[in-house]
This record gives structure tokens, sequence and C-alpha cells, in this order.
């Protein structure tokens, strides 16, 4: 029996709502799809699939070189092999392992002093700005950028330029050939800065990196320039968008800021369920795995090898089987299962713990400072960008 092909994405994000036919789907198992750009391939929407398919034994990105890249955009200009994204283990770990020491939970932490800094000085503009202030403006779009930069060691004078060109580099609205230049011009500054950390030495990352390359000999120079992309690219965008998106839910459902006000001690618990509750990317964006070898999913559904399978985390985290009464923003979930919004397996997030000390400092930050704040405008007047990948706030002006 063939299966039958369903144009995909259905459905467009409305705010932070998951739309409602992913219910029906989500009983049949995974589904045949077919996007706009690329060839047919299976969509995960339970939870218990998409651990099948973050499994690198039986996934992995490195086939996909070999193939249309299923997609909302044609991607293939950027099938480089010695990008961290189209690497599997374990030539992937061999590579990832050098950053991930570099941000782990230890390392993280050490950074909370410098971090807070950072945040304590935005919301110093916040606060002489007024109510009325943007805090996508002011906060989000500089938070990110300035704690990244620091890490890798961007020149604060250069960091925005850098966080310009992907931008451009990731809005749907630009057409191929400007987002190409602007990729170009990312591989391009980072060849400048590993050129300057061989001449002389600095105390950041990316030094660390070209330090292993040149005399450990853990990897190629285009892997090197890779990780360094993929650290950057990955690492500030996300953050931005997410920190928006959570004040925007704690400003919308003030039962949920008035309990993180009263129970700061939740604090963990509340970001993991924030986190599993907002639907960060829009439909069809996540990247796609491929099968190494036939793989046997829920409902005895068999995805063959070569074919691709993209996991909607954003629904899996709805999946009501793993997650009771999963539409409800609960923070006092007893022992919830890991949400997947950093994904999973060996292709999750390495700078995920970066991630959530910006927002948990943010938030503990907001609370001690503004603890009566609320949006200056209704909810129904908070824009969302359209062009973005991720579902991202124009502007939130907050009062106090």
């Amino acid at each position: 029996m063939t299966e039958e092909v369903i144009n995909y994405p259905f459905a467009s994000p409305t705010r932070l709502d998951v739309d409602p036919r992913y219910k029906e789907i989500r009983p049949q198992g995974i589904v045949r799809v077919q996007l706009p750009y690329g060839e047919p391939c299976w969509l995960v929407t339970s939870y218990a699939d998409a651990k099948i398919a973050y499994d690198f034994r039986n996934f992995g990105r490195t086939e996909g070189l070999k193939h249309a890249i299923p997609g909302l955009h044609n991607t293939e200009q950027i099938k480089i092999p010695t990008l961290l994204l189209h690497m599997d283990p374990p030539g992937h770990t061999r590579v990832r392992q050098l950053a991930a020491g570099a941000f782990s939970p230890d390392r993280i932490l050490k950074l909370t002093g410098w971090v807070q800094g950072i945040v304590d000085e935005l919301l110093d503009t916040i606060e002489a700005e007024g109510p009325g202030a943007d805090f996508i403006r002011l906060f989000s779009h500089i938070l990110p950028v300035r704690v990244l930069a620091g890490v890798l060691g961007i020149p604060a004078d250069r960091a925005f330029e850098f966080k310009q060109w992907v931008d451009i580099s990731s809005d749907f609205a630009n057409p191929p050939e400007k987002k190409l230049e602007a990729r170009n011009n990312n591989m391009n500054f980072i060849r400048e800065l590993i050129a300057q950390r061989r001449e002389t030495e600095t105390d950041d990352l990316l030094s660390v990196l070209v330090h292993a390359r040149d005399n450990g000999d853990k990897f190629a120079e285009d892997e090197l320039v890779g990780l360094a992309m993929a650290l950057w690219n990955g690492g500030f965008k996300t953050t931005l968008w997410q920190l928006g998106t959570t004040v925007y839910t704690l400003m919308t459902h003030p039962d949920h800021w008035r309990d993180l006000k009263e129970n700061p001690e939740n604090m963990n618990a509340a970001l993991n369920e924030l986190w599993r509750w907002i639907p960060s990317f829009k439909y069809g964006v996540p990247f796609v795995f491929w099968a190494k070898k036939d793989v046997e999913f829920t409902h005895g559904k068999i995805v063959r090898e070569g074919e691709a399978a993209l996991v909607e985390f954003a629904v899996v985290n709805r999946d009501e089987e793993v997650y009771p009464d999963a539409d409800k923003l609960d923070f006092h979930r007893v022992k919830p299962a890991p949400h997947m919004s950093f994904t999973a397996g060996a292709h999750s997030c390495v700078g995920q713990h970066l991630a959530r000390l910006q927002i948990k400092l943010t938030l503990e930050s907001l609370i001690r400072r503004f603890p009566n704040l609320e949006l200056a405008v209704p909810a129904e007047d908070i824009a969302f960008e359209p062009a973005s990948f991720m579902r991202s706030i124009k502007a939130m002006p907050l009062k106090w």
C-alpha cells in the first residue's frame, strides 16, 4: 500500500498556537509529506517516533548531501560536507566535542557574573527609557549577540555587523543570491578572525579551536570554519527570539508570572515547561534526517534506507501521551519527560546551557527589578515577524 503524500506545511503558525490538525495526524503515526522544495519525507509528530528519528544509529545528516533536501526553501547552496549540521558520528563527534567542553554546564555556570552584568546594563537602559520601552529592540536583540561574541571572541565593534549577515541569510523574504552573499561574508569574516588568532593567541573559544586545529590536528581547516559558523549562526538567533516569546508568554499568562514571583525556587522547572510549551520554530523548518537503514516506527510504519524524516519537535512537545493536558502551560508537572526543544541525540544544541543561563538570569532580574511588569499594549497588538524561520516578535513595549 502506497502512503498518501500530503502537501506540507498544511498550516501557517498563529502566534504561539499549535495547529489542532496535528492532533488528528499524531494517532496515525508518521505520515508522508511534500515540502515546497526537495523530495518527499516522513513527518514525525509523536514523542515515541521522535526518539527513534533522533537516534544516530538509525538516522543521520550526511546522506542528505546526496539528496534534494526537503524544506521551505531551496538550500542546495549550503550543502557543504564540512558544516557541522551535515556531519554524522564519529566525524561529527570529533569536531563537536571540542566546542562541547567550552559549553559544558560547569563552564557556563562560571559565566554567571559576567552575563548578569550585561543583563543589568540592558535593563538599566530599559528603565531609563521608561514605560513603553521595547524589550525586543533594547534587550533581546542585544544580550545573546554580546554574550556569544564574548565567548567566541568576536570583536565587540564587529559583532552586530556579523549579526546582520546572519539576519540576511536566514530571512525567508531575501532572494537566494542575497542570502548566499551574506553567508559568504560570514565565512570570510571567520577566516579573517582565524588568521588573527594564528598571529596572536587570545583567551576565547575561537583561539582554543584554532590551537586544537594547528597543534592537535583534531580537524581540517574547513571543519574549523564550519564549526565556528555553526556556533555563531545557531547560537544567538534562537536565544534572541526565545527571549522575546518567553517574556511574551509570561505577560500573557499573568498567573504564571505571579507563580514565578511567589515560587522562585521553581525557576528551573518553569523554564523547562516554557521551552516545552512555546513552539519556537515555524512548521517545516527543523532540518531533516536520513535513514541509514530500514527503520520501523510506531504503528508498524517503515522508513526505508535513504528516506528522510522531519521531526516537528514543537508538535512532539505537545504529545498528550507524554504530557497530560499538553496544551496547558503548567509549571508544576510531576517528573515531566525531557522536552525536545533542543532536539536530541548527536545533533542536540551544543549551546543550550548558555541559552538557559541567559533566559534564567533575565527572568530573575525582571522579577527583581520590575515585579509589576506587563505589556504596554494589548496582546493582540504584538506583531510577529512573518519572514523569520522562528516564531519571533517584532516589538514588545513593556510597562511596570
